[in-house]
């Protein structure tokens, strides 16, 4: 059962590797959780082959919602704005508030603006998500030759693999100028002189020009000024020294070192709060200092996986061992490196594939755990003292439990409902005017993320929208909740956090939370009994399509296919957050655009996908549908996962539906379809209206609504055809 709380805030190289370890040997009770602001993280070591073009985006980067579904950690992607150390919980953005029993900050850190300037005119290497479009932009800038010059401030390992990365990169371009420019009197101060003399030949042979006791003192639009008045012309200065702290920490009561970094002891503890643990750039050791270096941060991770541990068992810590010498290995630009250990220095192409193995390897254990052969999850073992849990009205959850957690939802207030939600009747009371039709609908599914907040925010969107799609406007809405079992402590954290998503989500779309029932189970289930009113000449039918008609699809699909890869934690980054921004978009707007264009017939797509409904649409009509294959909208990435053989388990029944379809060049074999023409037998969840208008009001309403398109004409049948020609 679980009873406990730790939570991760960032995903940098520490927190990884510690979820891929306590994966492997669980902690026993423990929910874990990540926060992260981005899906992908970047991997430091990587950046600057990245930027030569010896790697893509995806190679570069860890892949964090499929690293948690792997490890069975609950993913939240929020911006953490502060922590409540008092109440133990994490402030996030736009999202309820995550409570904690221990906590582990790996939230890295920022170039250091402070230079006059610098905020306003600098590009900073970090956060690496930024860096990437800038550079992206510059990219196309040199390409069109509207450069003159690039200069990168700071001379230590990454700002020495950054300017020989983009001098690679960008080798073509013949008008661009590269300016390093730094305070000391060598690149790289510290490293061995043989090592500095082969990064200085580098630079050399790409014709960098350095600027050596450069002390940039101001940064403008047309380049910097050094303190001793140097100007140095630079179309764009990319800023790659020194390093800053978020101000959040401190501001939250953490202990922080005199640079704002919170301070941490020699078992990683703050040394303000003992169950809070920080890792990598965010931090500094006050027993034992190092430099702000990945890795560092990458050695940091047994002592932590460890410590937080023997924490939650109430055992003693391990103080951290970190060795000073270590293989150092920097890249050159092309695919040659160099490297240095214990005074040995070495370079040439050879480094440089020691380099990518060893980089390579480090990646494909975060990225890829279900094909290493030692990437297997241990299993928890049922503990045998685990209490019986009763059925019928034995398995609600306690009122306490309840109460606390309602009155603090935020609610939208209608005078024709008396809610039970806030007056503790048997049942809501509702007035309806005389002229309105009640239009009533439910829905509802097992959890399909441990994000219980926009899960349940996805389950509102999805029960509102069979009342959008009938034309009607939704008053009230009833919940019922069943969550899995767990710690009463567990279960009130998990009840606030569901309900405030469900809440929020009504709110948003000016819906009364009318009451409901919590109840617990095995798994987490809800569903939303939604109520609303309609004029009856204003309601919109499925089944009343006209000839000549266009087809209007408002969201695009594939939700079904990215679940279900993601539940296999196989699904990459751009198509789990491309899933969740299409089904966290409510019908609302579209609905309410589509009232002034009076369409013929309106449906949703959801469980049945986008075949299965149009031809419910179709039924008894004498009207068939034509659709443009090409012109269907498909959520990014699912197209490439249906190819990889991902489908939603619902897919084997709705496959008869293909042999109502005039298919072209689709193999006589359902199985064997075209992904393409799979995918619209996609179940979706919270999908979008399937409309039948005219032309000219069809265009109207995609002016409004730019993520409408037509994907189909409604035409006669006089020869009996199949319902649905796929062009």
């Amino acid at each position: 059962m679980i009873e406990r709380d730790l939570v991760f805030i960032g995903g940098g190289h520490t927190h990884a590797l510690v979820i891929r370890r306590l994966a492997m040997r669980p902690l026993a009770n423990v929910r874990i959780t990540l926060i992260s602001e981005q899906s992908l993280t970047p991997y430091s070591g990587m950046l600057p082959g990245f930027v030569a073009g010896h790697y893509t985006l995806e190679e570069t980067h860890v892949d964090l919602n499929r690293l948690c579904q792997w490890a069975n950690v609950r993913w939240i992607k929020g911006t953490v704005t502060a922590i409540n150390p008092d109440d133990k919980t994490v402030v996030v953005r736009d999202h309820p508030a995550i409570s904690y029993d221990k906590l582990s900050l790996d939230t890295g850190s920022t170039p250091d603006l402070s230079v006059p300037g610098a905020d306003k005119f600098a590009v900073g290497v970090k956060p690496v998500s930024h860096f990437n479009q800038i550079w992206g932009g510059l990219l196309t800038a040199a390409q069109e030759k509207n450069v003159g010059g690039w200069g990168v401030i700071g001379a230590g390992a990454g700002g020495v693999e950054l300017v020989l990365a983009m001098a690679h990169r960008l080798r073509e371009a013949n008008r661009l100028r590269l300016h390093l420019l730094y305070s000391s009197e060598r690149v790289l101060p510290g490293y061995p002189d043989k090592l500095i003399a082969k990064v200085e030949h580098a630079l050399d042979e790409f014709s960098i020009t350095c600027h050596p006791n450069f002390r940039v003192a101001n940064v403008s639009a047309t380049g910097v000024q050094s303190r001793e008045g140097e100007t140095v012309l630079l179309d764009k200065s990319i800023w790659c020294t020194g390093a800053a702290s978020a101000d959040w920490p401190a501001a939250s009561g953490l202990a922080v070192t005199d640079r704002g970094f919170i301070a941490v002891n020699r078992f990683l503890q703050s040394t303000s709060h003992s169950d809070i643990f920080a890792v990598g750039d965010c931090s500094d050791m006050l027993d034992d200092p190092r430099p702000k270096a990945g890795v560092y941060a990458v050695r940091q991770a047994p002592f932590l996986a460890d410590n937080l541990r023997a924490a939650f068992s109430a055992k003693p810590m391990r103080p951290l061992k970190l060795q000073r010498d270590f293989l150092s290995l920097l890249s050159l630009g092309d695919k040659t490196a160099v490297g240095c250990r214990a005074g040995f220095v070495a370079s040439g192409k050879w480094v440089w594939k020691l380099k990518h193995a060893i980089d390579d390897k480090f990646m494909h254990k975060l990225n890829e755990p279900h094909r290493n052969g030692n990437g297997k999850m241990a299993m928890t073992v049922a503990d045998p003292d685990e209490p019986m849990h009763c059925a019928g009205c034995g398995s609600k959850l306690g009122p306490d439990l309840i109460r606390g957690n309602l009155s603090s939802l935020p609610a939208f207030e209608n005078d024709a409902v008396t809610p039970a939600l806030s007056n503790a009747e048997d049942a809501s009371l509702w007035r309806v005017p005389a002229n309105r039709t009640v239009v009533q609908s439910i829905d509802g599914f097992r959890s399909f993320s441990r994000d219980l907040a926009r899960f349940g925010a996805v389950c509102v969107n999805h029960s509102l929208s069979d009342l959008y799609a009938m034309g009607a406007t939704p008053v009230t809405a009833q919940v019922w909740v069943n969550l899995a079992y767990s710690h009463p402590r567990i279960q009130r954290r998990d009840h606030r956090l569901l309900m405030a998503g469900i809440a929020g989500s009504l709110e948003r779309q000016r819906v009364t939370l009318a009451g409901g029932h919590s109840t617990e189970g095995q798994e987490t289930h809800v569903a939303v009994v939604a109520n609303g009113e309609v004029d009856e000449e204003c309601l919109w039918r499925k089944n009343t399509l006209r000839e000549n008609d266009v087809l209007v699809l408002t969201k695009a699909l594939g939700s079904g296919t990215i679940l279900a890869a993601d539940m296999q934690a196989r699904a990459p980054a751009k198509a789990v957050d491309a899933a969740w921004a299409a089904m966290l978009e409510s019908n609302r707007e579209a609905a309410n655009l589509l009232s002034a264009a009076k369409p013929a017939a309106v449906t949703d797509v959801t469980g049945f996908g986008l075949i299965g409904h149009l031809l419910e649409m179709l039924a008894g009509s004498a009207v068939r549908a034509e659709i443009d294959l090409g012109g269907v909208p498909l959520l990014d990435g699912a197209l490439e996962l249906t190819e990889a053989g991902f489908q939603s388990t619902l897919y084997p029944q709705l496959q008869p539906g293909l042999l109502q379809c005039d298919r072209p060049g689709v193999a006589a074999i359902d199985i064997d379809a075209a992904a393409e023409v799979r995918l619209l037998l996609d179940p979706q969840t919270s999908g979008g209206l399937l409309v039948s208008m005219d032309r000219i009001s069809a265009d109207t309403f995609i002016d409004q609504y730019p993520a409408a398109c037509i994907i189909g004409t409604v035409v006669a049948n006089e020869n009996k055809r199949p319902a649905i020609t796929l062009c």
